[in-house]
């Protein structure tokens, strides 16, 4: 597989603001380690204009996973550009088929070179936790994509917003339970430990994965551990992602 060539491609799409050809309707066959590799080359042609914020994992319950033909969740990189701030108007004539999930954010504090042994030393490289909603959105023009394909265009990774920064040392961050709601109206409730069990574990895959990848974290990267519950669809609306003391997140989407 030509790597560089099928990134190239991906970028040019990118770049002109078109949807990105679906690698595997080129005639391509991606394993997972090709996808990844493509979506390495792909962010770092994206980086001559942008600048890495943060990682995300994706795919972290069995649903999206049966979904996409995946055995585990996925990894994908955040820009800065993507940045959207508390109270956000979005208008869904800028994405392509915007989703939206409630998460926890966690800022690297300190560098990561690699991997801590645990969830005690992972802490110690953190610096703060919060209430975030990631704005995803599939870059193809077409709905038939495999999970490997989801991968190579950077797996979904669009913008975020990022709430309040609470006082989240001592506090049990699995029990903090999150209420998300549209025009009032609950979407749905789930409790943090939703994301693959437990929050700080979750995270610590992420981390395994993204210095597997080559990536160093540095300080004010973000990591977003994935979604509490179901993903949303965007549609027409005033959302409120209620973290309890943990802070809240709104924005409005506009046609």
């Amino acid at each position: 597989m030509d790597v560089k060539s099928l990134a190239g491609t991906l970028h040019e799409a990118y770049a002109a603001g078109e949807p990105l050809p679906v690698p595997s309707g080129t005639g391509q066959t991606l394993a997972l380690a090709d996808a990844y590799a493509v979506q390495h080359e792909y962010v770092r042609l994206r980086l001559a204009a942008e600048a890495v914020a943060g990682f995300k994992a994706g795919a972290t319950a069995p649903a999206p996973q049966k979904a996409f033909g995946l055995t585990e969740p996925i990894t994908g990189v955040l820009f800065h550009s993507g940045h959207r701030r508390p109270g956000a108007t979005l208008r869904l004539s800028d994405f392509r088929a915007l989703m939206l999930e409630v998460e926890l954010g966690f800022r690297v504090g300190k560098t990561i070179h690699n991997v801590p042994s645990d969830v005690d030393a992972l802490r110690e490289h953190i610096d703060a936790c919060m209430p975030m909603v990631e704005l995803a959105d599939i870059p193809y023009g077409s709905a038939k994509f495999t999970g490997p394909d989801l991968i190579a265009g950077n797996s979904a990774s669009c913008a975020f917003i990022a709430g309040p920064e609470p006082d989240w040392r001592g506090e049990d961050i699995n029990a903090v339970q999150v209420r998300f709601t549209r025009d009032g109206e609950p979407l749905h409730e789930a409790p943090a430990s939703d994301v693959m069990g437990d929050q700080w574990q979750a995270l610590l895959w992420l981390v395994g994965r993204i210095v597997d990848q080559g990536y160093a974290l540095e300080p004010g990267h973000i990591l977003m551990t994935g979604s509490i519950g179901a993903a949303h669809p965007g549609k027409p609306g005033s959302y409120l992602a209620d973290f309890g003391t943990f802070g809240q997140v709104g924005f409005e989407v506009v046609a």
